[in-house]
């Protein structure tokens, strides 16, 4: 699955461009370190992940290589996802998750982001793992004096995965929750054991939140704004945007990125095929409540928090529950292993076929504006002394930054609040060139309402469109 895993990463990793998240990684991490410190601070951000990121990036736009960290761990995601399984059940279990959470189009999608969520993911499965595993070795220890072999390396997986992914992401903080959770269900029947383990539990917890802490202070301080602020751009919660999460997430669709529409499906019922096998594995390990509750609290506790969270702030977007696909795919894991030892070889197969056929849709279509095309048709064709007029300023901000690859003159964008303004000002000009696209997932003026503003400059000399969400008009 790991090999499978890098193949379909790997695969068209540079073909979509950048869009504004991972063009503000792309500017962060060139950054001096003291700047880039302050500014992920100020915007609400651990610095951790830009940092690991300046060693894969340069000035100028190189997709491939920004993207390659979050390659390599979605790739170590699916090793983990494939242990865990194994770990729990067998090794069919761990071949059929792997290979799920391998082709999962949302994962090969993070896997091809420049943002954190592949690196959080992967250090909640690291965590997941050692305890997982501390719940086994619990279970097979006869002498509370005598510890397992490798208990160490399960305390210090858990310890380093956990401390990893909150320093990375703040929507981590719920895996903090989970496990603590599962550990008091591995506690409630740890029997003579109790003791240490609670003891062990106490120290680890205490050196994560040791490390956490002053990352969260400092945050608090650099912060703008309210932290919960920011998230007022989303969505409202209605149910064909509830689907449009689910099926991203768990049910093998593809979407695109800026608005979360759902691509079309190649195999309609495989995510469905996979929820059922996932039901079957948590009906199957009830037998094991210890490990059952492991997995399950790992599989629930961010849709829960999003849910509860959402009273209050909509925040329902298929990254946030990134971590959460994981310990979903062990389950499915672990549901296919259930099924008759002469059915199982079928069943991995159509598996593996159907995810494949499924991702397919992911590379062939759209799912982030192409600001790329955009960029390199101002500046093959606009002329000096002529000025290029955004819709907003990240409209600009995404420009310039694809402008540095193909030459186009940052000086010649600007950002007008109305056409008066454009009139005065551009009065002597030949030619005003006039870009409205959408840059990211906020709520902006529809190109209807936003072009309507330029009637009074009469019909376009020209109007080119790429993609789904970006024009550009010559008056």
């Amino acid at each position: 699955p790991t090999a499978l895993a890098l193949a379909v990463r790997f695969h068209g990793l540079s073909d979509k461009p950048l869009w504004l998240d991972e063009i503000i990684t792309q500017r962060r991490a060139n950054l001096p370190i003291s700047d880039l410190i302050a500014n992920s601070l100020y915007n609400k951000q651990f610095p951790t992940y830009f940092v690991l990121i300046r060693a894969f990036d340069a000035p100028i736009i190189n997709e491939w290589t920004l993207r390659l960290p979050s390659t390599i761990l979605g790739a170590i995601s699916v090793l983990l996802v494939a242990l865990i399984a194994t770990e729990v059940r067998s090794r069919r279990a761990g071949l059929v998750a792997g290979i799920l959470m391998a082709l999962s189009p949302f994962e090969v999608q993070f896997g091809q982001e420049a943002r954190s969520y592949a690196l959080v993911s992967c250090f909640v499965l690291l965590a997941l793992w050692g305890l997982v595993r501390i719940a086994k070795q619990l279970s097979i220890s006869v002498s509370p004096s005598s510890p397992p072999k490798g208990q160490l390396g399960s305390w210090a997986a858990y310890t380093i995965g956990t401390i990893g992914a909150l320093n990375v992401l703040l929507v981590s903080a719920p895996w903090l929750v989970a496990s603590n959770l599962a550990m008091a269900a591995i506690v409630r029947r740890s029997g003579p054991k109790r003791t240490e383990l609670i003891r062990n539990w106490t120290l680890t917890q205490a050196i994560i939140l040791l490390t956490w802490l002053p990352g969260l202070v400092a945050i608090y301080l650099a912060a703008h704004e309210d932290p919960l602020r920011n998230f007022r751009w989303l969505p409202p919660i209605t149910l064909e945007h509830v689907w449009s999460v689910i099926s991203a997430v768990y049910l093998f669709r593809a979407s695109d990125i800026i608005t979360f529409e759902l691509l079309p499906t190649l195999v309609p019922g495989f995510g469905a095929a996979v929820v059922a096998l996932a039901l079957l594995g948590a009906w199957r390990l009830k037998a094991n409540p210890t490990l059952l509750s492991v997995i399950g609290f790992a599989v629930i506790a961010m849709p829960i928090t999003i849910l509860v969270v959402s009273t209050f702030y909509a925040i329902l977007v298929p990254r946030y529950l990134i971590w959460s696909t994981g310990p979903f795919f062990v389950l499915a894991g672990i549901g296919a292993a259930a099924l008759p030892r002469r059915l199982f070889p079928l069943a991995a197969t159509a598996l593996a076929i159907g995810g494949m056929v499924n991702l397919a849709p992911y590379y062939r279509y759209e799912t982030k504006p192409r600001w790329d095309l955009a960029a390199a048709y101002l500046a093959a064709n606009v002329q000096p002394g002529e000025s290029v007029v955004t819709n907003d300023h990240m409209t600009q901000y995404v420009l310039g930054a694809y402008g540095d690859r193909y030459h186009l003159d940052r000086k010649i964008l600007n950002t007008v609040s109305n056409t008066s303004d454009v009139a005065t000002r551009y009065a002597q000009e030949e030619c005003v060139w006039v870009v409205y696209g959408r840059t990211g997932q906020g709520l902006i003026d529809t190109e209807e309402t936003y072009l309507q503003k330029w009637v009074a400059f009469g019909a376009p000399a020209s109007k080119t469109r790429f993609g789904q969400h970006v024009v550009v008009l010559r008056f």
